[in-house]
């Protein structure tokens, strides 16, 4: 009797631990689900509770640890974003995905040992991994080493022709070499390929505006928006063309266009709000960066280039009160205490100055600005 009663309990222990771990796996689930749709809708902020609520239930929940990187990438935050790459590639080494993303993070840090690693890694498993490629191929191009960046872009365009980076990528390389017939030819190949695509046009119109080829890149320019007539990002550039040629009041209507097209396009909102700093008209310019932060109120690159805006203009309260409310929420965030460094010279706190330099130089000794 006494070995049947353990036995029932036995029995009800393992049903009430498999029922509670079926329960954890359908409400992590739940939660990363969640977390996607907010993603999907722009709410960035909902969408890391959500991932964060998975990942309490499971630390080792990749799909959520995923998910929350990119959402971090969304909304600028970077260091997370690393931070949840980095955790990625810890509890799945074979994560093609995560180890690209860190060897990415790793060239903007100009840490190019670290992404050879990770890049190299990736190829070990896949050598015809296209992305892998590409960030070799862009290694040996900074590197100052065109021969090898060469020849990766090729072997990736022999791999797949329709790949319009890997001639994008290219006609860099005969550009740093000043090979400037090839890098055209190259981009004339790469628009007969896809002729829809704007980015070889806007290269094209970047390598006329280098030989004073005005008219031969507005062509490109123009031709590109008919090709993509509801890209915002067009728009943007011919804007930045026509202000280069001091026709404002078009450059004016091509900003204000970009945004018309894409009302969420933080990026159109930041460089009108450029625009109008560098021409001088203070109030639209600080208008519309607040814009932008009504668009994106948790954006801390909004948020630094209204410090930035304050600084410039001597508005030094304005500009401190920004730099506290950023540090506050990241007190570890590289642009706003390099601005904070550049206001303490500004006021001549020499010696505060020199402590925070002298640390951000220590935390990143290519920090040239800090220098």
């Amino acid at each position: 009797m006494l070995r049947l009663k353990q036995l029932l309990i036995f029995i009800l222990l393992a049903f009430f631990f498999v029922a509670g771990c079926a329960s954890n796996e359908e409400k992590k689930l739940s939660h990363l689900e969640k977390g996607q749709a907010y993603f999907e809708k722009g709410e960035y902020k909902s969408a890391v509770l959500e991932l964060k609520n998975a990942l309490q239930i499971d630390p080792r929940y990749i799909d959520a640890q995923l998910q929350l990187a990119e959402t971090y990438m969304k909304i600028g935050n970077h260091q997370k974003a690393f931070s949840a790459y980095l955790r990625v590639a810890e509890l799945d080494p074979d994560n093609t995905d995560a180890q690209l993303k860190l060897a990415t993070f790793f060239m903007l840090g100009r840490k190019v040992a670290e992404a050879r690693e990770k890049v190299e890694r990736v190829l070990k498993k896949d050598p015809d991994n296209i992305e892998a490629l590409m960030l070799l191929g862009g290694i040996h191009n900074f590197e100052n080493r065109p021969d090898e960046a060469e020849a990766l872009f090729e072997k990736v365009i022999a791999l797949d022709r329709s790949q319009v980076r890997a001639y994008l990528a290219l006609s860099r390389v005969y550009l740093g070499q000043r090979k400037i017939f090839e890098a055209e030819q190259i981009l004339l190949e790469a628009i007969k390929i896809d002729p829809a695509t704007s980015r070889p046009r806007l290269e094209l119109a970047r390598v006329y505006i280098s030989q004073r080829k005005l008219d031969n890149a507005g062509d490109e320019i123009k031709k590109a928006i008919e090709a993509n007539p509801d890209d915002a990002g067009l728009y943007i550039f011919q804007a930045s063309f026509l202000g280069s040629l001091r026709e404002k009041d078009e450059a004016e209507k091509a900003y204000r266009k970009a945004i018309e097209i894409d009302p969420e396009n933080l990026r159109a909102y930041m460089v009108l709000a450029g625009y109008y700093d560098a021409e001088g008209d203070k109030d639209k310019a600080l208008a519309t960066c607040r814009e932008a932060l009504n668009l994106q109120p948790d954006d801390f690159r909004v948020k630094q280039a209204i410090a930035r805006f304050y600084f410039k203009n001597r508005q030094i309260e304005d500009a401190e009160n920004q730099l506290a409310e950023i540090l506050k929420e990241r007190p570890n965030y590289l642009p706003a205490r390099m601005l904070k460094g550049e206001m303490l010279v500004a006021e001549r706190r020499f010696d505060e100055a020199v402590v925070l330099l002298a640390g951000l130089i220590k935390e990143d000794p290519n920090a040239a600005q800090a220098y």
